[in-house]
Order: C-alpha cells, then sequence, then structure tokens
C-alpha cells in the first residue's frame, strides 16, 4: 500500500511525491556516505515532508473551522444555534409598554447592558425616558441604533431610527430550549463584569486554571488526557479548557471520539482569535447545563443562584459560588437536589483549589466550608412554555424538520404566553379553594391563535407541568357541551333556516330513526312555554330548539359540516347537536377560527420558519380551506355577540372596551368558554382529569381565565383588538322584535339590530305592538296619532289597520310530536 502526500509552498504551488523525493536527493552530498548517514539523511528527509504535509494539513483544518466559526458570529452567535426559537417581540409606537418591561425583554431576547460586541444579539442603554437599542451586526452590516423614546416611562412615545421614524421594530427571538430532553427556565445574558469575584475565581480554579494564559487549547492539559486515556479509541475524561467546552455546548454533539475531540480544538483555537477572553467566559457561563431540579433544566449561572438558592447572582456567597462552580463537571452526580452529600464534598473541593490559588484565606475556606447549602421552595418554578416545547417536538416530523440540528423558529408570542399561565393559575388557584375538600385538584388548559394564520400563540396543558406533563390542549378529549351549538346553526343558516325563523321552547320528545325518541331539557329545567327565534335560542343556549334545529337541518349535515370545521365526526344522534362528542380545545380553537376568518379554515400552526426568521405581518389566508360562506360567519358571530351583550357569557360584557368579541359558554361536565376577537381566538377548559362533574357552568369556571388573559393580550398587542368585525357583501342590518323575529316598530319594546342576509331577513312588520285593532286589547292614542309626522313609521302603522283579529292571533302551533299547524282565534 503507498501513501501519496502533497504538500503546498509559500507561493501556493503544489509538490508532488516525485518533486519531494527530487528534493531530498538534492539535499544529499555528491560523495559517498555511510549506511548510517544514509539512514539518518533519509529519516530527516521523511520528518521534513511530514512537517510540511502535516503544517498543510493543519492549516487547511484551521481555515475550515474558522469558517464555521466566522459564519456563526456573522449571524450572530447565539440566534445561531440550533434549537427552537420563540417568535420575536415586535415593539410598536403607541403600545403601552413599561421602560422596565422593555428592559426585560431586550435581557431575553439576548440583548446586554454594555459595550457593543458580536457576541450577543445586540446592546441598550438605558438614560431617564429612553432605551436606546444597538442591534448586532449582520454579515459584516452594522444597523442602525433604534431610539425607544417613552412617554412617562409607560407608554412608546416614538421609535426612531439614525433620526427617522418607525412604526415597529422587531426584536432578536428568544431561545425557547436547545436541548429538547430539557425544558429550561426564563433566561438572560450576563456580561462578564455582571460575574461576582467570587464564582469567577472558583470556575476557573476549578475548571481552567491556564485560561487567561493558554489560546484556546491546555497542550499540557491534553497531554495527560492522553496518558489516562492512552489504549481506548474514546476519550474518557480531562483535558478540555473552557474554550473548548463552551464549542462543545455550542457547537458539537455529545459523543466523545478523538474526532470530536480534534474538532472541539480547532474550533476553539479559532474562537480565541475572534473573540476576547472576557467574552468567551461570559458566553460560557450563560451556557452552562447546570442541572434539573423539578421540570426545569438550569442553563447557566444566572438561572442556577434563582432556581437553587432562590437569588440574584450577584447576592451568592462564596460556598453557593463554589457549588455552582461545582456543579460543571457532573450536573447530576452532583446534585443539591438527589445527592446533596456528593455536593457538599465538591463544594469542598473547589474551596481548596481557591486556596490552593489564593484566591481566598484559611478563615474564608473555614467559613464557607461550614456554611449549610439551603435550596430555596420550588413556589413559582417553571420552565418556559413547556407544553408547547413538549408539543412541537412531538410534531416536528410533520413538518420534517430536526430540531437538534436546525433553527426552528416557532409561533409562540411568549409575552401572551406568560399571560396564558397567570391567567389559568389564578383562576385554578381560586378553584382549589372552593374544591378544598375535594380529593382532586380542578385542572385546566388555555390555548389562543391567530385565525387568519393558524399560528398557536400562547399554549398551557395544565396546572403544573412538574406534575403533569399531559397537554390537555392537544391531547385530552372531552364534550364541549353548547360550545358546539354554533356549529349547528351555521350548518342551519346554510340549508337556508333563517335567524328570526320561531320554535316552541317548551319540553318535547322527538322521534327519530323511525321509532326512536329523544327528550332534551334546557339547562336548569326551564322553558319560556313560548316560540322564540333561532337567534334567540343561541343566544340562551337553549337545548330544546338546538335539538329542533338540529333534526329540521339533518344531523348527517351537521355531522359532515363539523368535520370540515376540523372537529372529530360526531355520531348522528340527537344529542349530538349538545356537544356530546369529545373534542381537545386546540381542535375546538380552530375552528372557531373559521367565523373570525370569514368562513375560511386554517390549520393549526406551531412552526413558523425552518432556518430563517419568519416574515412578520404576512397573512397565511392563502392556504385557507372555505368551510361555510362568508355572510354565514358573519352572522354566527353577530349572534355570538349578543351571547356577552345579553346571553350566556354577559359576565364578560365590557371586559374589552373598544374591542368587539364574540363568545360561547359551553357546560358539560366540565366548564368551557370560547371567545373570539377579529384577530385571536382563545379557548378556556376547566374540569378535572378523572372526568368527575366539576358542578359550574363554563361562565363561572373558565369565562374569568379568559377574561384575564384577553384583557393583558390586547393590552399588549393592540393590534389584536378591532372595533368591528369585517361585514361581508350581502349582509344587511335589520331591527327586528326580538320578542317574534318580525320588523320592529317603535313601539316593540324589545327591538334588536340584528346582521341577517336580504333572503333570510324578515318580511312582515310586528303587528303585536301599537298597531293592532282595538279588539285584541292594544290601542294607540288617537291624540297622539295625529301629532305624529306623516312619514312617521308608527303614523303609517296606524293610519293602515289593514289586520283583522284573525291576523293579529294567526300563529303556528307545534305538538308533542314535531307536527306544526297554521291556528287563529277560529283554530
Amino acid at each position: 500500500m503507498s501513501i501519496e502526500v502533497t504538500s503546498i509552498a509559500p507561493d501556493g504551488k503544489r509538490f508532488s511525491p516525485r518533486t519531494i523525493a527530487a528534493t531530498v536527493r538534492n539535499c544529499l552530498p555528491n560523495s559517498p556516505l555511510t549506511n548510517k548517514q544514509l539512514v539518518v539523511r533519509f529519516i530527516f528527509g521523511l520528518v521534513a515532508v511530514a512537517t510540511i504535509a502535516s503544517g498543510d494539513a493543519l492549516l487547511r483544518s484551521y481555515k475550515y473551522y474558522s469558517r464555521i466559526i466566522d459564519a456563526r458570529l456573522a449571524s450572530g452567535y447565539l440566534t445561531s444555534r440550533p434549537g427552537l426559537y420563540a417568535a420575536p417581540r415586535t415593539i410598536a409606537r403607541g403600545e403601552k409598554l413599561a421602560k422596565q418591561d422593555l428592559v426585560t425583554a431586550l435581557r431575553r431576547a439576548g440583548y446586554v447592558d454594555s459595550l457593543n460586541s458580536n457576541v450577543w444579539n445586540g446592546s441598550f442603554r438605558e438614560t431617564s425616558s429612553t432605551v436606546e437599542i444597538s442591534p448586532a451586526a449582520t454579515n459584516g452590516i452594522k444597523p442602525a441604533v433604534v431610539t425607544v423614546l417613552f412617554k412617562n416611562n409607560r407608554e412608546i412615545e416614538a421609535l426612531l431610527a439614525d433620526n427617522l421614524p418607525l412604526d415597529t421594530f422587531a426584536l432578536a427571538p428568544e431561545v425557547l430550549s436547545n436541548d429538547l430532553s430539557s425544558k429550561t427556565g426564563e433566561h438572560d445574558n450576563l456580561t462578564y463584569d455582571e460575574i461576582p469575584p467570587a464564582l469567577n475565581h472558583a470556575i476557573l480554579s476549578i475548571e481552567d486554571q491556564r485560561f487567561f494564559e493558554h489560546p484556546g487549547v491546555d497542550v499540557w492539559g491534553i497531554a495527560r488526557a492522553l496518558v489516562r486515556n492512552a489504549g481506548d479509541d474514546r476519550v474518557g475524561q480531562g483535558g478540555s479548557t473552557i474554550t473548548q467546552q463552551l464549542v462543545k455546548n455550542t457547537y458539537l454533539s455529545s459523543e466523545r471520539t478523538f474526532a470530536r475531540k480534534y474538532a472541539e480544538a480547532m474550533l476553539a483555537f479559532a474562537l480565541e482569535q475572534r473573540l476576547s477572553k472576557q467574552d468567551i467566559f461570559a458566553l460560557y457561563c450563560n451556557e452552562v447545563y447546570l442541572g434539573q431540579r423539578g421540570a426545569v433544566g438550569v442553563r447557566g449561572v444566572r438561572q442556577a443562584a434563582r432556581i437553587y438558592f432562590g437569588k440574584e447572582l450577584k447576592d451568592v456567597s462564596l460556598a453557593e459560588a463554589a457549588t455552582i462552580a461545582g456543579l460543571i463537571q457532573g450536573p447530576a452526580r452532583y446534585s443539591l437536589v438527589y445527592h446533596p452529600e456528593a455536593a457538599q464534598a465538591r463544594k469542598t473541593l473547589v474551596l481548596e483549589a481557591l486556596l490552593r490559588d489564593r484566591w481566598i484565606t484559611n478563615e474564608q475556606a473555614r467559613s464557607a466550608r461550614t456554611e449549610p447549602l439551603a435550596l430555596s421552595q420550588l413556589k413559582g418554578l417553571a420552565s418556559v412554555a413547556p407544553y408547547f416545547v413538549d408539543y412541537v417536538d412531538r410534531t416536528s416530523d410533520q413538518y420534517d424538520v430536526q430540531p437538534a440540528q436546525q433553527k426552528i423558529y416557532t409561533t409562540i408570542d411568549l409575552d401572551m404566553q406568560r399571560l396564558a399561565e397567570n391567567a389559568l393559575r389564578q383562576q385554578l388557584d381560586r378553584l382549589a379553594v372552593a374544591y378544598k375538600g375535594h380529593p382532586a385538584k380542578p385542572q385546566g388548559a388555555l390555548v389562543a391563535l391567530d385565525p387568519k394564520t393558524g399560528n398557536v400563540l400562547a399554549m398551557v396543558g395544565g396546572r403544573d407541568y412538574a406534575e403533569s406533563q399531559l397537554n390537555r390542549v392537544t391531547d385530552a378529549r372531552r364534550q364541549p357541551g353548547s360550545t358546539f351549538k354554533p356549529f349547528v346553526y351555521a350548518a342551519a343558516l346554510e340549508d337556508g333556516m333563517s335567524p328570526v325563523q320561531t320554535f316552541s321552547d317548551a319540553p318535547r320528545e322527538f322521534v327519530y330513526d323511525r321509532n326512536k325518541t329523544y327528550r332534551p331539557a334546557n339547562f336548569g329545567g326551564g322553558y319560556s312555554l313560548s316560540d322564540v327565534t333561532m337567534r334567540t335560542a343561541l343566544v340562551e343556549s337553549l337545548n330544546v330548539v338546538t335539538v329542533d334545529i338540529a333534526l329540521q337541518t339533518g344531523l348527517a349535515r351537521i355531522a359532515n359540516l363539523a368535520s370540515d370545521f376540523g372537529l372529530p365526526r360526531p355520531e348522528r344522534y340527537p344529542s349530538m347537536a349538545l356537544g356530546t362528542e369529545e373534542v381537545t380545545p386546540l381542535e375546538l380553537a380552530a375552528a372557531y377560527a373559521v367565523f373570525a376568518n370569514g368562513g375560511h379554515r386554517v390549520e393549526p400552526k406551531v412552526i413558523a420558519s425552518v432556518g430563517e426568521p419568519p416574515a412578520t405581518h404576512i397573512s397565511n389566508g392563502n392556504n385557507s380551506t372555505p368551510v361555510i360562506s362568508p355572510t354565514t360567519a358573519y352572522m354566527i358571530t353577530n349572534m355570538l355577540e349578543a351571547v356577552v351583550d345579553h346571553g350566556t357569557a354577559q359576565a364578560a360584557r365590557g371586559a374589552l372596551m373598544g374591542t368587539s368579541f364574540a363568545a360561547k359558554t359551553g357546560t358539560s361536565r366540565d366548564g368551557w368558554f370560547v371567545g373570539y376577537t377579529p384577530k385571536l381566538v382563545c379557548v378556556v377548559w376547566i374540569g378535572f382529569d378523572d372526568n368527575q362533574q366539576l358542578g359550574l357552568t363554563g361562565a363561572a369556571a373558565a369565562l374569568p381565565a379568559w377574561v384575564n388573559f384577553m384583557q393583558g393580550a390586547i393590552a399588549t398587542n393592540p393590534e389584536l383588538g378591532s372595533e368591528n368585525f369585517d361585514c361581508p357583501e350581502g349582509i344587511e342590518f335589520v331591527e327586528i322584535d326580538a320578542d317574534n323575529g318580525l320588523r320592529s316598530t317603535l313601539t316593540c319594546p324589545h327591538r334588536e339590530l340584528i346582521a341577517v342576509t336580504e333572503r333570510l331577513a324578515p318580511n312582515l312588520e310586528c303587528y303585536r305592538h301599537g298597531n293592532l285593532p282595538a279588539s285584541t286589547g292594544y290601542t294607540v292614542d288617537e291624540g297622539a296619532e295625529r301629532d305624529l309626522p306623516n312619514d312617521s313609521v308608527l303614523a303609517q302603522h296606524s293610519r293602515s289597520r289593514l289586520r283583522s283579529d284573525f291576523l293579529a292571533l294567526t300563529r303556528i302551533e307545534v305538538d308533542m310530536k314535531g307536527k306544526r299547524t297554521l291556528v287563529n282565534a277560529m283554530r
């Protein structure tokens, strides 16, 4: 077997093996040499060739790994890492946002309060009334500094870039997770100057004494590691500098081979040529994994201080700093939670290293050695959107992406996610007090999405992820109760039934499937014992009328339409009209989005883009599917607005000032509330995991959490609120008498303005109020009639008494079997 070696001269020319051999021969003298001299000269020539070849290989290898580092730094060291990222936070002129809240958002998004660097996503500087944001350079291009001017430190008065006004500005996206096996808590980056000296020295002493002296690779450390692992083709331990550990954590896989070790060394050397030691150390302290507590993975020293000790990093003691530094080598082995004795021993070892390096005195070491390690309480400890992260990981195959290898930008809005978590937790805490003696606590779920794009903006799958990882938004199927009724009414409208058609609100028995009977009852057992309009039946959630409408429309038609909405196809029984087919909150939210999206359905989406940040403010409506007509969607929305105004959801009336919204309550064994604005749909479910009876209505159980979330969401994102839903062509507004569905007169006591198509609008005016013959008991004062203008509606009615007692009392009666009969006073 022959080995071909080529080399490159300083002028760039390549030397072939023949040329190299000739060169070696030319180096030999013409006079005869002894065999020993020939061997020495030959070995010298081989060494020279090997040195040249090795140098060339190292040079090319260095260039290769340098390009990797340069590409990472050009696109942002932090945001170019594989993993899951949230949707970028966009700030807008006129937004109600406190200056301190913006500073917090900047820190979470990877901006630091210091001089700019190509390590971070950018930097910022805070003054009394402004925040100056300096984004990091991208591909060598330095963006303009953005100045955010505040009004009373609570509202963004102006956004300026090079003194030019901006309407909006998008921050860098926050990291959700770089390792899906571990859910991390809230993360904000710190700079080198923010690392306490005690922790700085502890990390250097135990991990890399010569960090500020070596060029990224410690030759002596590698030599020690080679000796320890001689004879094994897999690396066992040791030798890695802080820079090598950083590139291992942020660039490489966890396999422990010599090939990966070589890549680690080359990347570390290249990184040291481009970043300062201070930046490298700060990055390391931000990225190092430091264990797990509950369901929260601890990444970075600042998180470790908060999660383990309940402190800000600047407040940790020497003993606590030594403990955090000791966790780096083995977060599981030296866990404060599971192995406190090992953690104590490791702390002692770190203190001895500090003493050895003369960072502390003997007295300080003794005091810190005897200081007990007290873990903080777990109260308020939570990872970032854990149910959502799990769902993205579970569904990533559908998008053909690999979170461990690609940058995946998700749809989650972390501001809305935090609002959702707080709103649901507060309501569940209130209910826990009410169910104090109950063997189980009520659970809950909340999901919010954009009806135009299907983007999932917030997802909370339960009370506490640490207690239960079941995502009730996506995996818990429950009967939706009355929240299913709008789909029944939508099918009826599509079938040509008018929203002012009347039905009997009285106890009834329905016959279906030839000889089977079904006898529904209204919630609470109350009936008006009169005819009511379809609209009133939905507003007041009347079960008997809903079943009547379903049977007249056709159960098969309703089942098919429900499937078109994205809901499970229900079994064709009359009870299905009352929401007996189980659904998930996510399915229900996507179905209600059809009403807000003009009758078009969009699939729920959790991944916005892969590789590059998504374009903002671009609708995905082209991928929507028409389900119902825009006019039907608008008529249902108009009815559900009345549900809020004077129906079962009127507890929410006035909750969103200046914003139109429609909603529906649902009560089964659980409590539901579904509501939407033109740009946001939200579903809240409350119930027990074992499907026990909750015993509360949807208005009592779920509505408070919905209101809490929606108020915060619209305050944070004013563009989500809108004064009106878009009215499609073909809709007209007609004032009716709500009691009978006819066009109203001035004397009708219950007038209501409704949205309806011309074909479904009532043709007759009300004849029951103010314009009836005296024999009916309704009179109009003749003197008042003379005083009315000639063109007044009441005058016209009173002057044209064309209706008789026979017409006034004509009506439709429905018997117990559903037979409809036209009757009057003469029968």
